[in-house]
């Protein structure tokens, strides 16, 4: 399969600037048969908006009529906002829904939807739920919430709690979280977010930190299309079953994806694998066929 067939326009560099003056940046991509919408994408923990062209990903919804819109979230690849540390709340009600605004401004009229892998997911569907942003449908790729309430294994509740603990030990002591010298991810972390996630392990509440926003019973809200794709291969990031309990919070209709094996009929890819290989790509077909359905 030719993931970037019909592909002719190379990437453009664009800046993207958040109400609190971070410059983000983000390669747009021009489709370059008839222009279908915007897929807004946003990256993974610990890495940056290059993984969507890793495997061709983004190529892949290029070649699809798609205008790409691949973004890092500040401090992260070449975005702003290295100086204040951010927490987790900044990328919800700041970077992506800035980043959704910037496309929908020169979307044609066309849908918008947003395309997150693990953290780019969660924080789509918080955003949408607590209506900072409005996206026309969301896809999550491998996203999940490390809450108790989402995972039905007693054992693996304790070890993501245990995990918790050893971050915040981690990033006491380094002032961060350093992902890039733990050979985990090409981005570091800033120790706001870090005890953000933690916490919400830990307090077994997915809350804004000043506690006016529950982004789990918001989810409620988000009534448009959702798709999430969700691997065997992943066994604790986001494991089908804790996906699925996660996605079923959302009020419009949602499906879930489970890839039970690669394409070529070896083991499922594992929670990067997802978007940085090929292995699942009838996936983004299948995605790719439901937002064109559905809108």
């Amino acid at each position: 399969m030719d993931l970037a067939a019909g592909l002719t326009t190379e990437p453009e560099g664009v800046e993207v600037h958040t109400e609190d003056g971070v410059v983000l940046r983000a390669l747009l991509r021009e489709p370059a048969a008839r222009m279908v919408g915007t897929a807004v994408m946003a990256h993974a923990m610990f890495a940056r908006s290059s993984e969507f062209e890793r495997a061709g990903f983004a190529a892949f919804f290029a070649s699809r009529g798609w205008r790409t819109v691949a973004f890092d979230f500040r401090a992260h690849g070449d975005s702003g906002g290295t100086a204040s540390p951010h927490g987790y709340d900044d990328l919800v009600f700041r970077d992506l829904p800035a980043v959704v605004h910037a496309a929908r401004a020169r979307a044609r009229q066309k849908p918008v939807v947003v395309v997150g892998h693990s953290l780019g997911g969660h924080v789509a569907m918080a955003a949408q739920g607590v209506g900072a942003m409005y996206a026309d449908a969301i896809v999550g790729l491998a996203s999940n919430i490390w809450l108790p309430e989402l995972e039905p294994s007693l054992a693996l509740r304790a070890t993501k709690r245990a995990a918790m603990k050893a971050v915040l030990r981690v990033v006491d002591r380094a002032g961060h979280y350093p992902a890039r010298a733990l050979r985990m991810g090409s981005d570091d972390e800033p120790a706001p977010y870090m005890r953000d996630l933690a916490r919400f392990t830990l307090e077994g509440a997915w809350r804004s930190r000043d506690g006016r926003h529950d982004y789990l019973s918001s989810l409620s809200r988000v009534d448009v299309p959702v798709y999430a794709i969700a691997s065997d291969g992943d066994w604790l990031m986001a494991r089908p079953d804790c996906v699925r309990r996660f996605h079923a919070h959302a009020s419009g209709p949602v499906e879930v994806d489970r890839v039970q094996r690669s394409d070529d009929g070896r083991r499922a890819p594992g929670h990067m694998g997802v978007v940085t290989t090929t292995a699942c790509a009838g996936a983004w077909e299948r995605g790719e066929r439901f937002l064109r359905e559905r809108l």
